[in-house]
């Protein structure tokens, strides 16, 4: 009973991942606009949760690609370029318009 118990979370991890990547995919969606703060920071959760996936899949041998796990690796470098890039761009375009980064709705 008791190794049941501590083998669920270290297995949960992929289920957990896949439904976040589930809500976040929706979450991209249903904004409609790809200038909304919610669809780029829904992006770039969809881009690390992805690398997250592949090297948990990596640690269990299930994906093998490139043999080391860089592909996962390489996902999150993605991500965080694509983070830094839409702080900049959106940065530069409040600037350049006199407006706050904040979106109001």
């Amino acid at each position: 009973m008791s190794d049941s118990l501590f083998f669920f979370p270290d297995k949960s991890t992929i289920f957990l991942l896949v439904i976040s990547l589930g809500l976040f995919g929706w979450s991209a969606l249903s904004s409609r606009n790809i200038r909304k703060f919610q669809f780029q920071i829904s992006i770039f959760v969809l881009i690390w949760i992805a690398g997250e996936i592949v090297r948990v899949l990596h640690e269990e041998g299930i994906f093998t690609i490139f043999g080391r796990g860089e592909v996962g690796m390489i996902l999150h470098t993605m991500a965080m370029l694509f983070f830094s890039l839409m702080l900049w761009i959106r940065f530069y375009y409040a600037k350049k318009s006199g407006k706050m980064m904040i979106e109001t709705t």
